[in-house]
């Protein structure tokens, strides 16, 4: 035996050689345990970071929620009156809210005649479907329920031999399906009257003018262009301001069409909105309208719109800002005295005497 393998053999280096290999097996455990203990923490680490990610991605997007009690909002606006107004439907047996007005045509109609601004002729009414004298209407003609929504109540026809066609489409509808139409869709009321067809009307509608309107303040016009009537898909739009100047896609969930045309009489249609919405005792009221040949016609007044949410939150904000400050407005005249109702025009408001279209408003 070597003397080096017998000095390993006492006792006291035999011992510090067993304890010298256990703290190197212990150092070796430690290793692996802080290796570990680092994976975990570079794990939780990013964990965190896509954990406070996720939190101000949250803080940001509810910060900049598209509908804010601390912001005006158009949508906010109108939901809120559609809301009341289901309350209010169930206890004005009597009709005495002015806004409940504003959703049938007849009385629009009037309203507009008597600012005098042109609505197609009344040729009769009637209070059942089923009392039409489908025999003795004209060739051409109209057909519209007094209360409605997004053209359901309204079949414009041309006769066909025994039976009729859709203007638009040429589509054939007999009289016994025109009254099961209106007796079977919802929303509509009596009476049930036929209108004259607008002049210059062939296979092709002509454009809706949609004019929004804020106690004389207008923010927007909607054009929109309809290629087969009651057929939403078919609808494309385009929105301009006061002036005529294009607003781009401010409805996002519309189809932007940049070519449907300006109307020509654009000046008349936004100075018929302006005066309209000043004599009805409500904030806002969208003023429907056609440029015809000869001029302009209405078409009818709409004082909550549906689709109210597809506008960006910019032009929410915009809308429910004028919104506002136009019930400011309505509300100080109010405490002046003004009337709480329509206030109609100093022209005859008879819907059933010819009228015919006009560029410019009678003195």
């Amino acid at each position: 035996m070597g003397l080096r393998a017998h000095l390993r053999g006492l006792p006291a280096i035999a011992w510090r050689d067993e304890r010298i290999a256990e703290l190197r097996q212990s150092e070796k455990t430690l290793r692996a345990r802080v290796a570990k203990a680092e994976g975990r923490l570079a794990k939780a680490t990013e964990q965190l970071a896509e954990a406070e990610q996720e939190r101000d991605l949250a803080l940001s997007q509810a910060a900049g929620q598209k509908y804010s009690p601390k912001e005006p909002s158009w949508h906010t606006r109108i939901m809120e009156q559609a809301r009341v107004g289901r309350f209010l439907s169930t206890k004005d047996t009597q009709r005495e809210f002015p806004r409940r007005h504003l959703l049938e045509k007849l009385h629009n109609y009037e309203l507009a005649r008597s600012y005098g601004v042109a609505t197609p002729r009344v040729i009769g009414s009637w209070p059942k479907v089923t009392e039409i004298p489908w025999d003795e209407l004209p060739e051409t003609f109209v057909v519209k329920s007094n209360r409605g929504y997004s053209g359901n109540g309204v079949l414009p026809l041309r006769r066909e031999g025994d039976s009729f066609c859709f203007l638009d489409s040429g589509e054939g509808i007999t009289a016994e399906e025109i009254v099961a139409h209106y007796q079977g869709a919802r929303g509509l009321a009596a009476p049930y009257f036929v209108e004259e067809v607008l002049p210059g009307t062939g296979a092709v509608l002509p454009d809706d003018v949609k004019i929004f309107s804020f106690q004389g303040e207008v923010a927007d016009v909607m054009l929109r262009r309809v290629t087969k009537h009651n057929d939403i898909s078919s609808f494309t739009y385009r929105f301009l301001d006061a002036e005529g100047k294009d607003r781009g896609q401010v409805q996002e969930r519309h189809r932007h069409d940049p070519d449907i045309a300006v109307p020509r009489d654009l000046a008349h249609m936004v100075e018929v909105a302006r005066v309209l919405s000043k004599a009805v005792p409500v904030p806002f009221v969208r003023v429907d309208l056609y440029q015809v040949p000869d001029g302009v016609m209405l078409g009818e007044l709409t004082p909550l719109p549906g689709s109210s949410g597809g506008f960006t939150r910019e032009h929410d904000r915009l809308l429910g800002r004028m919104y506002d400050e136009a019930e400011a407005r309505v509300n100080l005249d109010f405490a002046r005295g003004r009337p709480y109702a329509v206030v109609l025009g100093p022209h005859d408001p008879d819907v059933t005497a010819p009228m015919s279209a006009r560029t410019s408003l009678p003195d």
